[in-house]
C-alpha cells in the first residue's frame, strides 16, 4: 500500500509549526511589591533626571536647583499612572494591528479507514486526506487592518490628551501650594501686627485711656488670626499631598524639594498669546479632536469591512484518496450562500455608528468652542478685577506711607501706624486671592487651548514627550 503522508513527515510539519509558538511567562502582580515601587518614587531619581535632560536637551546632567511647573510636568509625564494606563492602552491597540493583519491558517484532514470483511483480496485500508485553504475576498483583510490602525492612532493621540489633563491638574495643585504658602506668610504678618496692637491696647487700658471692651475685641481678632494661621498650615500640608498626587509620587518625595513659583507670582503678558489663532488651532488640532477624527476613520473602515462581508469567503478544499490501489485526486470549494441575508444588519449598525461618531465630533468641537469663549471671557473679567486690586494696593501703600510719615513727625501714635500696617496686610491677602483666581482662569484657558502659557515647553514637546516616553 502507498501511504499518503509518511508519519515522520507529518511529525516534522507539526514540529516546525510549533517552533514559532509563543510561550507563557508568568508575571504575578503583587500588591506589596507594587506599593513598594510607588513609595520608592522620587524627584531625585537618576531615571527621571535623565528623562528630563533628554527632553530639554540638557547636556550637563545636573539636577535642577528648583522645580517649576515645566519640570514638574515632565516628572508627571514620567510617573503619573493615568499616562501609564493611556500608554498601555495604546500598546494594546498596536498589538491588535498584528491580529488584524493575520491571514487564516489552512487546515488538513486525514481520515484513514479500515474496511472489515472485504469480499475481495484487496488491502482493507482506504487513505484519504484534504486540505482546507481559507481565501478572504473583497479586500476584507485590508479594511480590518485600516480600522485597527485608525484605532491605534486614536489611542496614541489620547496619550497626548491625557498629558494635557495631567498638566492642568498639576498647575492647579502647584497654584494651591503657592497660595497656601503665601496666605500663611501674610496671616503670620497680620498675627504679629495684631499681637503688637493688643499689647499696646493693654498698656492703654492699664493707664485708663481705654476700656476693657476694646482690649477684648483685639483679643478676639487675635484669636481669629491664630485660627486662620492654623487653617493655612493645614491647607499647606494638604496642598503638598495634592501636588504629589498630581505628579504621581508619594508626598515624602516632596520633602526637601525647592519649588520655583516665579511664574505664579506674576501674570504673563496676555497680549503675546494669540488667542484667536490658537482658537482655530484647538478646534482642528487638539489631541482629542484628532483622536475623534481617527475614531471616525476607524468607523469608516468598519463600514467598508461590513460591506465587504456581503461577499462570502471561499474555502478551497483540494484532496487525495488512495482506495483499492487507485489514486483519486479531488478539487473542491466551499462557499456560504448569501440567500437569507446579505449582512444588512451589521452594515446598518456600522453605518449608524459612523453617523454617531460624526455627531460626537461636532459636539466635541462645539464644547471646545464654548469652553474657549467662556474661559477667555472669564479671564477678561478676572483681569479687570486684578487691575482694581492693584489700584487698591497702590492706594493702601500711599496710606501706609502717610501713616509712617505722621508717626515719624510725632503727629500720630504707634497704634495708628499698626492699624495702617494691618490694613496693608489685609489688602495684600485680598490681592493674593485675586492673583490665584486669575491664574485659575489662565489654567482653564491653557486647558482648553492645549497651549502652554508662560512656559518653556511647547505644545508639540508636551504631546510628543507623553507619547514617546518609555517606562
Amino acid at each position: 500500500m502507498q501511504r499518503l503522508i509518511h508519519p515522520s513527515l507529518l511529525l516534522t510539519l507539526l514540529s516546525l509549526s510549533l517552533t514559532g509558538c509563543a510561550r507563557f511567562e508568568d508575571h504575578p502582580l503583587n500588591s506589596a511589591d507594587s506599593a513598594a515601587r510607588i513609595e520608592a518614587r522620587a524627584l531625585s531619581s537618576v531615571g527621571l533626571r535623565d528623562y528630563i535632560n533628554s527632553v530639554l536637551a540638557n547636556k550637563t546632567g545636573q539636577p535642577p536647583q528648583a522645580w517649576d511647573i515645566d519640570r514638574l510636568t515632565l516628572a508627571a509625564i514620567y510617573y503619573h499612572p493615568d499616562l501609564a494606563l493611556a500608554r498601555a492602552q495604546a500598546e494594546t491597540m498596536d498589538a491588535a494591528i498584528t491580529t488584524a493583519g493575520q491571514r487564516p491558517n489552512p487546515s488538513i484532514t486525514v481520515t484513514p479507514t479500515w474496511v472489515r470483511n472485504l469480499a475481495t483480496a484487496a488491502v482493507p485500508w482506504i487513505a484519504a486526506s484534504a486540505i482546507s485553504i481559507p481565501i478572504e475576498t473583497a479586500g476584507k483583510r485590508g479594511f480590518r487592518i485600516a480600522k485597527t490602525e485608525h484605532l491605534s492612532d486614536a489611542a496614541r493621540l489620547r496619550v497626548a490628551d491625557t498629558a494635557w489633563l495631567v498638566r492642568g491638574r498639576l498647575r492647579l495643585a502647584m497654584l494651591e501650594v503657592y497660595a497656601a504658602q503665601e496666605a500663611e506668610h501674610l496671616l503670620q504678618q497680620q498675627l504679629i501686627i495684631q499681637q503688637a496692637m493688643t499689647e499696646r491696647l493693654e498698656q492703654q487700658m492699664t493707664i485708663g485711656e481705654i476700656t476693657r471692651l476694646e482690649v477684648i475685641r483685639s483679643h478676639l481678632a487675635l484669636n481669629q488670626l491664630q485660627l486662620n494661621v492654623s487653617a493655612a498650615q493645614k491647607r499647606g500640608a494638604e496642598s503638598r499631598v495634592l501636588l504629589a498626587t498630581a505628579v504621581g509620587v508619594p508626598v515624602d518625595a516632596l520633602a526637601g524639594i525647592e519649588f520655583d513659583f516665579s511664574k505664579l507670582a506674576q501674570l504673563p503678558d496676555l497680549n503675546l498669546i494669540p488667542v484667536g489663532q490658537l482658537r482655530e488651532t484647538a478646534l482642528q488640532k487638539r489631541p482629542d479632536v484628532l483622536a475623534a477624527l481617527a475614531d471616525y476613520a476607524a468607523a469608516q473602515s468598519a463600514l467598508q469591512l461590513e460591506i465587504a462581508n456581503q461577499y462570502p469567503n471561499i474555502q478551497a478544499n483540494p484532496g487525495y484518496a488512495w482506495e483499492m490501489g487507485e489514486h483519486r485526486w479531488a478539487l473542491g470549494a466551499t462557499m456560504q450562500l448569501p440567500i437569507l441575508h446579505q449582512n444588512q444588519g451589521p452594515i446598518a449598525e456600522a453605518d449608524a455608528k459612523r453617523r454617531e461618531l460624526a455627531v460626537r465630533f461636532e459636539a466635541l468641537q462645539m464644547r471646545i468652542l464654548g469652553d474657549i469663549d467662556r474661559t477667555h471671557a472669564g479671564l477678561g473679567a478676572v483681569l479687570a478685577k486684578w487691575a482694581d486690586a492693584e489700584k487698591q494696593m497702590r492706594l493702601q501703600q500711599e496710606n501706609l506711607q502717610s501713616a509712617q510719615a505722621l508717626f515719624q513727625a510725632g503727629e500720630t501714635d504707634r497704634l495708628a501706624l499698626l492699624g495702617a500696617e494691618l490694613e496693608n496686610a489685609v489688602i495684600e491677602r485680598a490681592k493674593l486671592d485675586v492673583l490665584v483666581e486669575t491664574h485659575q482662569a489662565l489654567n482653564a484657558l491653557e486647558d482648553t487651548l492645549r497651549y502652554p502659557i508662560a512656559s518653556t515647553l511647547t505644545a508639540t514637546l508636551i504631546s510628543d514627550s507623553a507619547i514617546r516616553k518609555t517606562p
